[in-house]
């Protein structure tokens, strides 16, 4: 079963359930997902909280069943969750603009549909629904510096001597775009997976792309101007939603998480492949001013996989 699949099978259980005590857990599972990611998730596709679209379509139900039943207004109000006559008027005015009695005389035109999950690929973005999942993304002839380390936990070494430089030097820093890349891997040859809190030794190099008359020089700010990653990318959102044992956020497995997308963006479509021979990914960091005074976890990630037209 493919996650799409899946989150359509959790709308079922949710349709089947208006009437009950619905079990977001139970919801989330049906997904594959976590409560808490499939509530995020759902934000993101639905653009509205899983709570709105629920009661929204009982709404739905309460409002067909005014214009279609003789059952009193209190009945079908109780029917649907609210306690009082007077919430469900309220409810039912802001959902059509009329009272439930009003709504009974002369009918509604409001409709608020079930909610269907499906993928599209269109113009060499996979939207689900209407919102972008994965979009390819094409680079050329674009400039970087670097600041590239070989050490215990590089990561946080490499993006920390980046950030004091740009303190220094970057008045309009958080308008620049950031990548970093671990050009032989996160972890040890043949070790699998360990958050970066285990302090795997390895290197790492931590870019900011330049812009305008910075990518004609030689030299920007005492640091040498490098070519930045060149080709075709799919690249995506990445949610951190993926946690270790001891409940602390793993980054690296949340992007692990986040390239199911594109697995299934190439199933959907026969027009590109994944670039094997470059064998990389890049993670684009995004930071605001926050993170240049205080660190932390930056504001966003998005991760990009090299493709290539077939």
């Amino acid at each position: 079963m493919d996650y799409v699949e899946g989150l359509n099978l959790s709308i079922a259980y949710i349709e089947d359930h208006l009437l009950d005590e619905i079990d977001y857990g139970r919801a989330a599972q049906i997904a594959g997902m976590s409560k808490s990611t499939y509530q995020r998730f759902f934000l993101l596709i639905a653009n509205m909280t899983l709570d709105e679209y629920i009661r929204k379509r009982k709404l739905q139900y309460a409002v067909r069943e005014l214009m279609d039943t003789e059952q009193k207004v209190i009945d079908i109000a109780m029917k649907y969750g609210y306690h009082s006559a007077a919430a469900f008027s309220r409810a039912v005015r802001i959902y059509t603009g009329n009272t439930p009695n009003g709504v009974r005389k002369e009918g509604s035109s409001a409709y608020f549909p079930r909610l269907h999950f499906k993928l599209r690929i269109e113009e060499g973005e996979m939207m689900m629904n209407e919102t972008g999942i994965v979009k390819i993304e094409e680079h050329r002839n674009e400039k970087v510096v670097c600041f590239t380390v070989d050490c215990v936990d590089p990561e946080n070494e490499a993006w920390g001597q980046m950030s004091e430089w740009c303190k220094k030097n970057v008045p309009d820093r958080t308008a620049r775009r950031y990548i970093g890349v671990a050009p032989s891997g996160h972890h040890p040859q043949d070790e699998g997976h360990q958050n970066a809190s285990e302090h795997v030794r390895h290197p790492y190099k931590a870019m900011m792309y330049l812009i305008g008359d910075e990518c004609g020089q030689k030299e920007f700010c005492g640091l040498q101007v490098e070519d930045a990653p060149s080709g075709l990318f799919l690249v995506n959102n990445v949610t951190l939603n993926q946690f270790n044992e001891n409940n602390e956020l793993d980054i690296a497995l949340s992007m692990m998480k986040a390239s199911e997308a594109f697995v299934e963006f190439m199933k959907n479509t026969g027009e590109y492949e994944f670039d094997c021979q470059a064998g990389l990914f890049y993670e684009e960091h995004i930071f605001s001013e926050r993170w240049f005074q205080n660190g932390g976890v930056p504001d966003g990630f998005r991760m990009w996989v090299p493709i290539i037209k077939k």
